[in-house]
């Protein structure tokens, strides 16, 4: 049945597997390539941790995810159908009925309900949510975690070994599908154990589970120290910023995909789109309201006086409405009989929710009773609203406004690699899989066992289930030609595709797995220091750029003539000495380059340096030794910043040292060297763009990035340096140095 539902839900990817690629040809395009790379190199070989593109990176498998759980899908599709646009739209489409499968699979062990269960897959697997994430099919492969659980349940009512066999072999296929839910998976597991593992019966299974989880973790370890490693030498961070924008606002709840057919209309579409549809939270209300007319205790009710209670009532009730108002409309201000009533933030009213709120709960002992009993309804309700809290990443906002902070998240990110996942709100589709469950476990409590109204009910909830997440279709894009007349199999020289940059790049990655030849050309998660500067060059058309690319060795430029309708791009290949063109197939013309060896630049010794001042902030980050502080003026690049460094006396001078760091991105785009005796008078000794020093610094040392510039030897006290261009990047000084004349022996 829900491979049924899955072919007309996602139609017509089924019917254009071969030729087209599901949704758009950028990110799709790249885990195709990735899943064609599996298919046909061994995974977590040297060769494999290298594919073609990015050259001359390494090592740049590590800059995304590597889909190995989806490649035991994806590779026999491949082997049988040779085709990886196949291998892939069939890995994609199959997401949605495996989800939803391993869904029922978990919610039968916990209710014995098939009609249940079959509801509970429904949610999981055919929830508006998943629309969200049509261009990540890393993120719509998450029918391992399920299993994880289901073994979970299984090992702790039987104690059979091979139920944390399945519970290790899952767990490894998840994480290698998606590196995400190594972190994020292990925190719904860690919940789990606390829930239904701390009672009198259940405790003696906690070694046992613990050590089937170290065991399914290591072997994953060497897979994540070649991460760590590769992401320490070319310096890849994520940023508290890049965090905070792929957070959830409050609002993003109530915001759908456009894909959605149903909702759209009504709620509207944001960057987010956290919609979990509306059947599912509807039968988990009912199942509440249910429980708290039938759910009795063994003890009798702890008995408080009436206006102790009626107390704690209205200072929950009215703390309950404040933080409402707060979510809505935000920070407000309002007065009553002249008094004055305001909230800038959830911080004191959520205080006095819990103080109040919590003893009105513990009071009433069906709650009591209903945690004793290590009930599944609980356990997936509770987990449905942690996965949701911790989907608003540090801080929790309304539009632009910070309500609450920090939030349970930015707690996480002080465990190591928490910091390093840049979108907390994938933290939902763990979320929408225990809302499924507890829907699924909901329906079993509040409907009989078997006759008619059961079957109408489960009809007809099926029917919203299946509306809530229903498309108007899945997009199919043209996917990528291949060029082989223009790109030889067998050839070694590396290729070069004009124009480069985010529209081209998915594409040449995609052909690269064809005639595996290394290529400039690439996306990833990450992009390897040195492709800013390699835009850049690129972009304004600098010939210099190519005779920098040519010092690594001979190469070959394919212009693309549909993207050069003007033939700036052939021009601009063609006047770089020795270039020949050697090739075209009509469309695309082959140009090759010869290798042009650079002539090394020579610094001479380090003359110290006293200390330094900018144009603004603190100048002294660029001299102090370290490559992990850096100096920038928090703007854009624009003329009228400086760095000035003061020698203490005057000394020869003949040259600098530009370091980087981590920030080849953040290359001045043109600079200006002067130097001085007093202060006052400066004289020029270098200016010019600087992009070709920046590329080749971050290929030769991407952690570092220096770039040396040379000049006459003279006497200066002051060496500055001054930016003059424009540019939405910034400038940043990881470390300056000044040398003094080369040694002539």
């Amino acid at each position: 049945m829900y491979l049924a539902i899955g072919v007309v839900y996602t139609h017509p990817v089924i019917w254009r597997s071969f030729d087209r690629i599901a949704n758009d040809p950028y990110d799709p395009i790249l885990n195709t390539s990735i899943l064609w790379w599996n298919a046909t190199t061994v995974p977590f070989t040297e060769a494999w941790w290298s594919p073609p593109h990015f050259y001359p990176a390494r090592d740049v498998a590590a800059f995304t995810e590597n889909l190995v759980g989806i490649s035991v899908v994806a590779s026999p599709i491949y082997w049988i159908t040779g085709n990886a646009l196949a291998a892939y739209n069939l890995s994609f489409f199959l997401t949605w009925p495996l989800s939803a499968f391993a869904a029922y699979l978990l919610a039968l062990s916990l209710t014995r309900r098939h009609d249940a269960a079959f509801l509970a897959g429904l949610s999981f697997g055919f929830t508006p949510y998943r629309t969200a994430e049509l261009g990540h099919l890393q993120m719509l492969s998450v029918y391992w975690i399920p299993l994880c659980l289901l073994a979970l349940h299984r090992f702790v009512d039987t104690r059979r070994a091979g139920w944390l066999v399945l519970f290790a072999i899952a767990w490894i296929l998840q994480a290698l599908a998606n590196g995400y839910f190594i972190f994020f998976g292990a925190v719904l597991i860690g919940l789990w154990i606390l829930y239904f593992c701390t009672t009198r019966e259940t405790w003696r299974t906690v070694p046992a589970i613990v050590v089937a989880c170290v065991l399914a973790n290591l072997p994953l370890l060497p897979v994540m120290l070649k991460y760590h490693a590769v992401h320490e030498e070319y310096g890849l961070r994520r940023t508290m910023a890049e965090a905070l924008w792929f957070s959830a606002p409050v609002e993003g709840w109530f915001k759908v995909s456009q894909v959605v057919w149903l909702w759209p209309a009504v709620l509207g579409e944001s960057k987010d789109d956290l919609f979990p549809g509306i059947t599912a939270v509807v039968l988990v209300i009912a199942a509440l309201w249910r429980s708290r007319w039938r759910i009795t205790s063994d003890r009798p009710p702890v008995r408080v006086p009436r206006w102790l209670f009626a107390s704690l009532a209205i200072v929950a009730a009215t703390s309950s409405v404040a933080i409402v108002a707060t979510i809505v409309m935000g920070p407000w201000r309002t007065s009553i009989v002249g008094l004055t009533i305001r909230a800038s933030d959830l911080n004191r009213p959520l205080m006095l929710l819990v103080l109040c709120g919590g003893p009105l709960l513990f009071l009433r002992t069906n709650v009591v009773d209903a945690l004793k009993r290590r009930g599944a309804f609980v356990f997936y309700l509770g987990a449905t609203i942690i996965l949701g809290l911790l989907c608003c990443g540090p801080v929790l906002r309304t539009g632009e406004a910070v309500i609450l902070g920090p939030m349970p998240y930015r707690w996480l990110m002080a465990v190591p690699g928490f910091d390093q996942l840049r979108v907390p709100t994938r933290f939902w589709m763990l979320g929408t899989l225990c809302l499924g469950v507890a829907a699924g476990v909901a329906f079993a409590r509040l409907s009989p066992n078997h006759g008619r109204r059961r079957a109408v009910a489960v009809l007809l909830l099926s029917v919203g289930l299946t509306l809530d997440g229903w498309t108007k279709g899945i997009a199919m894009a043209d996917a990528p030609q291949q060029w082989p007349r223009v790109e030889r199999r067998g050839d070694t020289r590396p290729i070069l595709e004009l124009p480069l940059g985010p529209d081209w790049d998915a594409a040449a990655t995609f052909r690269s797995m064809r005639h595996r030849r290394p290529v400039l050309n690439g996306v990833s998660g990450y992009d390897p220091p040195h492709y800013e500067p390699l835009k850049s060059g690129l972009g304004s058309h600098d010939p210099a750029l190519l005779l920098a690319i040519a010092s690594l060795g001979e190469f070959e430029v394919v212009v693309n003539g549909d993207a050069d309708r003007d033939g700036a791009w052939a021009r601009y290949v063609a006047s770089v000495p020795g270039a020949i063109a050697r090739e075209t197939d009509g469309k695309r013309t082959v140009y090759r380059i010869p290798g042009t060896p650079r002539t090394e630049t020579r610094l001479g010794p380090i003359v110290p340096i006293v200390g330094a001042r900018a144009n603004s902030l603190d100048g002294s980050l660029a001299v102090d030794g370290r490559m992990d502080t850096e100096w920038n003026d928090g703007r854009s690049q624009q003329p009228g910043q400086w760095l000035i460094a003061d020698l203490g006396q005057p000394r020869e001078v003949a040259g600098i040292t530009h370091a980087l760091g981590e920030f080849a991105r953040d290359f001045p785009r043109r600079l200006v060297i002067d130097t001085s005796l007093d202060g006052s008078t400066w004289v020029p000794a270098w200016e010019g763009p600087t992009v070709v020093e920046a590329f080749l610094a971050a290929t030769r040392a991407p952690i570092e990035a220096r770039m040396p510039f040379v000049f006459e030897p003279r006497q200066a006290r002051f060496v500055r340096l001054r930016q003059l261009d424009i540019e939405i990047h910034l400038w940043r000084v990881a470390e300056l140095t000044v040398h003094g004349t080369v040694d002539s022996r």
